[in-house]
This record gives C-alpha cells, structure tokens and sequence, in this order.
C-alpha cells in the first residue's frame, strides 16, 4: 500500500456507537417526566425511615477533615551516594557515611542560591537508611523502596543491585526504542472513550431495568457488604510494615532547622554508605512522623 495524504475525519466507529445509543437515549428525557409526574402524585404517602445506624455516622462526619489533614503540601529534599558532589568515590564504588549526608542536608538549608528554598515556619523529619556496605544497603532498600518508593531510593537501589560486568561491553539498542505494549490511548481517542462509555452506562443501566426495586436493594447490600469486606483487607496489608530506618524530626525556620540537624546525632562514619531524604511543610507531617514514631 502506498503512502496517501489526508485530513483528518471523525472515526465512523465512533460515530456508529453514538449514532446507536442515542437511538435508545433521547427517549430518554420523554419517559423520565413522565415517570417524575407519577412519583409526585405518590410523595405525600409515602414514608421514609433513615437507616439505623445514620446518626451514629453523622456523629463521625468529622473524621473526612481527619484524613484531609494527612495529605500535606511540602518539599522533600534527597541525598545518595551517587549524587554528583554528594557520595566520595572509592575506586569503582561511591559511598555516603551518615554523618555526612546530615551535613549535606544542613549545608542544602542555607542554599540561598536555590530559588525554591523553603521559607517560614516548617515541620521537618528527616529519615536515613544506612549500611557499612553497598550489600547491606541495597538489602535495607529492597525493603523500604516498596513501601516509601522515593524516585531517588529506587534508582539507588537499581544502581546497587544492577549486575555490570566492567570487562563486558553490552550491545546497546538502536535509536529509536521499543516501548513494552501500552494502550494507544491518546487524544481524541482518550475523551472520546470516557464520554461513549458513559453513554453506553446509560443504556447498560436501562438494560438492567429488569430487576424489581427489591432485587436492585438486595444486590447493593451485597455490594456494600463485599466492598467493606475488601476495604478492612486492604487497610490490613497496608499496616503490615517491615523495615526500619533512622529518623529526626524538628521546627523552626530554615536556619534554625541546620542548627538543629548539625547538632543532631547521627549514626557514625561507620555507616558508609546511606540515603536520606528531608521533609518539610508548614503543616505538620502527622501521617509520615507517625510512620517512624
């Protein structure tokens, strides 16, 4: 087949599917005022009970402004071995003792030449996972990156756990490279499919209507019962945790905060390889220092 130029049309699939429901649909508002008209004349005997446990619900509407306040707006500043001007080359390697990834923490405090350096007031917490050997690092990472996936901590361990021969030279791939298969969902295709599918909703709804009003109620206990069920699961495996790390936490303004970490005692030189990562925000980190109490 040879190379044709052309506009660009609207997809007669597309068209088809929309052409097809909107048979059905624009029934739709007809039937529905209709159907309102003879629930009104109904309203004034009918009678309705609340659920038995709604007041009790009420009572933990609160709890919404809870976990809202969990999610905080801050900065998180990194350190590796690997950073240019951060880890100490030793032959091939590249270590980070303890003491000075603190250092290089403090000293990033007082950057005033960094235009996205925090100001005013700030809660801090600082974690460090250390090892005295690239080994014993890259097995505390394996550990912790599942669980607190830092971009930086990954690609630590990446490095760490890579298996490079220096006396082999791998073949490289040529530019440009295959991507591992993924939708083709780009616009207008990704718009397209989110508004026919709930079109299509609609008319699967209307499909449904078989179902008396009694069986419909009956399938959303069970629905509620199922998903409760799966929200408890899920909530247990998160708090399953392994893993352990060293944490400081502090307040005050920048400086202060470089005062508080230099004089902070962290592991000893010891520790020759570690990563850390600092946390700032002007809202208290309540979910991440309750990670590391």
């Amino acid at each position: 087949m040879s190379w044709s130029q052309g506009a660009l049309h609207w997809p007669a699939s597309a068209a088809s599917l929309q052409a097809n429901a909107q048979g059905v649909l624009a029934q739709i508002p007809a039937t529905q005022t209709s159907a309102t008209g003879r629930l009104q004349a109904l309203a004034a005997r009918a009678q309705y009970r609340r659920h038995p446990l709604s007041d009790a619900a009420t009572a933990l509407a609160g709890l919404r402004a809870e976990l809202d306040r969990l999610l905080v707006t801050g900065r998180c500043l990194t350190v590796t071995p690997y950073q240019h001007g951060v880890g100490q080359p030793q032959g091939q390697q590249f270590s980070l003792a303890a003491p000075n990834a603190v250092a290089t923490l403090a000293t990033k405090l007082q950057d005033g030449a960094d235009p996205l350096l925090p100001s005013g007031q700030l809660h801090a917490l600082a974690w460090l996972v250390t090892g005295n050997s690239a080994e014993d690092l890259a097995k505390q990472l394996a550990i912790l990156c599942p669980l607190l996936p830092l971009p930086e901590w990954c690609a630590t361990l990446r490095r760490l756990t890579a298996d490079n021969d220096t006396m082999s030279q791998p073949t490289a791939a040529k530019v440009p490279r295959w991507r591992a298969d993924e939708p083709l969902l780009w616009e207008p295709l990704r718009p397209a499919r989110m508004a026919l599918g709930a079109t299509l909703a609609q008319l699967e709804s209307l499909a449904r209507d078989s179902q008396t009003p009694i069986a419909k109620l009956q399938g959303l206990a069970t629905r509620r019962t199922a998903r409760l069920a799966q929200l408890a699961e899920t909530l247990a495996q998160l708090g399953q945790l392994s893993g352990t790390l060293w944490h400081w936490q502090g307040q005050g303004d920048v400086a202060s905060l470089a005062t508080q970490l230099g004089q902070s005692s962290p592991p000893d030189h010891s520790q020759s390889m570690t990563v850390g990562a600092l946390l700032l925000s002007p809202s208290p980190l309540t979910f991440w220092q309750e990670l590391t109490p």
